[in-house]
């Protein structure tokens, strides 16, 4: 069993090409020895945004707190705290903040 608090992971500024005002914790993955999926939080800064990107595995997202503007395959949406979003694999994605307080949202991946 593996119980950590999120507070006592360091949030890493995500700096991918498109990125920014967004910071990741990975809360579980596999050199923690999970073995199958990986538990990550974003967190998004107003006005801040994740790369538009794609590859080859699925997301799972669930939105904890703030509203996010969804970018997919061509199709933008809006989704507000306690709602789940599915990301298909190879799919281009991104979340972008229009609000004023921070995006808070956990991203669960398949380990590859």
């Amino acid at each position: 069993m593996i119980i950590r608090a999120v507070g006592d992971i360091e949030g890493i500024p995500v700096t991918e090409g498109g990125a920014h005002g967004t910071a990741i914790r990975w809360l579980l993955r596999d050199s923690d020895g999970v073995p199958n999926f990986a538990m990550r939080q974003f967190v998004v800064q107003p006005g801040g945004a994740t790369p538009r990107h794609a590859h080859a595995w699925e997301h799972e997202v669930y939105i904890l707190k703030g509203t996010c503007t969804v970018f997919c395959n061509g199709e933008t949406r809006r989704a507000g705290s306690d709602t789940a979003i599915y990301i298909e694999p190879n799919a281009l994605h991104s979340f972008s903040n229009e609000e004023t307080e921070d995006l808070v949202f956990l991203c669960m991946i398949p380990i590859t």
